[in-house]
């Protein structure tokens, strides 16, 4: 496990009090100790605010940014934010942060912002990615997570009940094995991101599932180099394939898609095997976590079985 890497040296034995300190080792050659079991967590990020919350820990405060978008809290949280406060990042972060006397602040993608992210660090021990991808491994936060709470036999509870519910997915519907996929999300009025690396968090997903993403999606992301790629609409026919998982930024996008003719071409547009997903539920696939996971499949599944059951 890369978690493993990170934590070389600094987890706690069984026989070890639960405040017993934490080093942890990032990759990025920075070392975090964290004296005790934290109290009170800051969760700067939807990943780690989800990890959060399935280990029964209610943050005192997160960032997530579908619900400054949106107003709305991401469904698999249900009502558990609901004490917690919303940190806005438009606003002064370090301050907002401060004000809720953290001892462990989970900020990933925040070291960009290298002042702000040293101030953070001045306020509680602080952890930015864990990992050398652009999103980390789900697993890896989880695994992180139980040691610096000193519950590894929970982290391997949530992880394996995770891994149970995608297997029961693919059990359910065999015939998903050998199928393409296409993942996309319609954000502009003729631009259309594509994702082309198969090593993706949500690429993963999809593999457990025994789907395959499209070769014409990988060919074209190694063409130009980028992991994400962008195409206009008059080449919605790059995204054929068995089937096709997408969001849109907004309804009226949606519908001129749909609208154009080589949408209406698309191998998954005739045999109905599209997800087409809000842009919060895409999220929950964007950036998995143990409750997004499932939530987001369960949304699926009449596209899923309709691709699996495709001739």
């Amino acid at each position: 496990l890369a978690v493993a890497a990170l934590v070389v040296g600094a987890c706690s034995s069984p026989d070890e009090a639960e405040s017993a300190p934490v080093q942890i080792n990032l990759p990025d050659g920075r070392t975090v100790d964290i004296p005790e079991a934290p109290q009170r967590i800051v969760t700067l990020g939807g990943q780690w605010t989800d990890v959060a919350l399935s280990f029964g820990v209610t943050p005192v405060g997160y960032y997530d940014a579908q619900e400054l978008q949106t107003g709305q809290k991401a469904p698999w949280f249900g009502d558990k934010l609901n004490d917690s406060v919303l940190v806005d990042p438009n606003k002064d972060v370090v301050g907002a942060v401060a004000e809720l006397e953290p001892d462990l602040i989970l900020a990933p993608g925040f070291a960009a912002m290298s002042e702000g992210f040293d101030k953070l660090s001045e306020l509680a021990p602080t952890i930015d990615k864990i990992s050398g991808e652009q999103v980390d491994p789900w697993q890896d936060m989880v695994n992180l997570m139980g040691t610096i709470l000193h519950q590894p036999e929970k982290a391997k509870e949530i992880i394996d009940g995770v891994d149970t519910k995608v297997k029961a997915i693919a059990d359910e519907f065999p015939g998903l094995k050998g199928k393409s996929y296409t993942f996309a999300y319609l954000y502009g009025s003729d631009q259309i991101s594509v994702l082309g690396d198969e090593s993706d968090g949500a690429a993963k997903l999809f593999t457990e599932l025994g789907l395959t993403m499209s070769p014409k999606v990988t060919a074209k992301a190694t063409e130009t180099g980028q992991p994400r790629f962008q195409i206009s609409t008059e080449n919605v026919n790059l995204l054929d394939s068995d089937l096709l998982v997408a969001a849109s930024q907004t309804e009226k996008l949606q519908k001129r898609v749909e609208g154009l003719p080589g949408y209406k071409g698309l191998k998954s547009v005739r045999d109905g095997a599209v997800a087409m997903l809000s842009p919060v539920e895409i999220t929950g696939l964007n950036e998995p976590s143990p409750n997004s996971i499932p939530y987001a499949f369960d949304h699926m599944k009449s596209a899923l079985k309709a691709a699996a059951d495709a001739k």
